[in-house]
């Protein structure tokens, strides 16, 4: 989901990446169930897009742990981000 304009990401700590440099860039999405970037259920790939360009981060308050990017759109910025549910990990 689009991170809202009144949530602030300075709560959240980075605990790391799961960019890998010198990688070979990688737009592709992976949806074998037919879910999409949006569906609450769609896996999460690290291998694929927009995982493969995430960093984790953790909430200081409340321990949960998101993958957080940001999505370059063509006049804008967009700053993402996921809740970490291990359910969902391929």
């Amino acid at each position: 989901m689009s991170v809202p304009g009144y949530f602030n990401l300075g709560k959240l700590a980075v605990l790391g990446t799961l960019k890998i440099e010198g990688a070979e860039e990688s737009w592709d999405e992976y949806h074998p169930d037919g879910t999409n970037l949006w569906s609450e259920n769609a896996p999460i790939s690290i291998q694929h897009h927009p995982y493969n360009r995430s960093d984790v981060r953790e909430c200081i308050r409340c321990r949960r742990t998101f993958l957080h990017y940001t999505e370059y759109g063509g006049y804008y910025l967009d700053e993402r981000i996921r809740e970490l549910n291990p359910t969902f990990i391929v």
